[in-house]
């Protein structure tokens, strides 16, 4: 294990491979921390090299074990339930102990603005008729207000040229 490279992690590399430790994709990382996916990444490659590992699974157990040795002060935060990892093994998701809060969890009992259109890459059918008829005048009420200021505008133009 390298021991000596770990001191040499910043805050938020350490943060983030908590994360990974705990279980979670780069997006939720960046959703958990107020940061975008591609920083995370970032962070998560630059903390892969500086341990001199091959995977961000590996590095984020290196962490736990440092974390969770005698000689590397713990902590001071309450303890987490055990989480399931998958294909990890249970002792690891016991050492993880972070200070970072994970993203708040959203009911599907709260109200929300329902669209007809991809949100996040995730499609549901959750429109009622009524609302599925009023998106449809709605949108066909914008495009013949943009076509008319198009033809508008090539009117004025022909009038200016002309």
């Amino acid at each position: 294990m390298v021991t000596g490279t770990i001191e040499q992690l910043t805050a938020r590399e350490r943060d983030c491979l908590r994360l990974v430790a705990r279980g979670m994709s780069s997006k939720e990382i960046a959703l958990a921390l107020g940061l975008s996916p591609l920083t995370v990444d970032g962070y998560l490659k630059e903390a892969v090299r500086t341990l001199g590992v091959s995977s961000r699974r590996e590095a984020a157990r290196v962490l736990a074990s440092h974390e969770s040795s005698p000689q590397a002060a713990p902590p001071q935060v309450e303890e987490t339930p055990p989480q399931n990892l998958g294909a990890e093994p249970l002792d690891l998701a016991e050492t993880v102990h972070s200070e970072v809060p994970l993203p708040p969890k959203r009911s599907e009992a709260e109200p929300r603005f329902r669209v007809p259109f991809l949100r996040q890459g995730k499609q549901t059918n959750d429109l009622d008729p009524f609302n599925r008829l009023m998106w449809i005048f709605g949108l066909a009420l914008l495009m013949m207000i943009a076509v008319a200021n198009f033809l508008n505008g090539l009117g004025a133009l022909w009038r200016i040229t002309g």
